[in-house]
């Protein structure tokens, strides 16, 4: 009797597992179908309010001063000291003010120069790119925790596009 039963549950099971196999797959599917849906098919919508988180004019002024930390990415010696003293001595309508020491990045291998605004404004980051002639494409944001203070406007990290010291040179009026 044992032989039997045992003949019946594998005649079952054989007829199961293809069942199995084909609603697991089948599931698959279909979970890979709306994941991967095209958008006209997704039924979920931005509001066009949310499109853009944050509004950016290019009429916004600058600070009349701007707070900096110059942070060295490119291994350069005194690279950070040398691009510090040239905003800090550098003339204008727009005063530089580093609170601290130039500083090394945490990798010494930035291929170009990043600019971190800590402020949901530009406008200092803006600046200080025009005035050490890079784009605003190297213009990120990041923000300080909500309930605290950045302690300064914008972080520059010098990458090897701005590695030579003689970019620079304090102005002199």
């Amino acid at each position: 009797m044992s032989r039997a039963s045992t003949r019946h549950r594998k005649k079952k099971s054989r007829k199961v597992l293809p069942i199995v196999f084909v609603s697991l797959a089948a599931g698959c599917l279909v979970t890979l179908a709306v994941v991967y849906s095209p958008s006209w098919f997704q039924t979920e919508h931005t509001p066009p309010s949310q499109v853009s988180v944050f509004q950016f004019s290019d009429s916004t002024l600058p600070p009349d001063t701007i707070r900096i930390q110059v942070r060295n990415g490119a291994g350069v010696p005194d690279l950070a000291g040398r691009a510090q003293s040239f905003f800090e001595t550098r003339g204008g309508d727009v005063t530089f003010y580093a609170p601290g020491p130039p500083l090394n990045a945490e990798d010494m291998d930035y291929s170009i120069t990043v600019i971190i605004s800590h402020d949901t404004s530009f406008s200092a980051a803006r600046e200080v790119a025009s005035v050490i002639g890079i784009g605003d494409s190297s213009i990120v944001m990041m923000l300080p925790q909500p309930g605290q203070i950045a302690p300064v406007d914008v972080t520059i990290i010098l990458g090897r596009d701005r590695d030579d010291p003689s970019y620079f040179i304090p102005y002199r009026d």
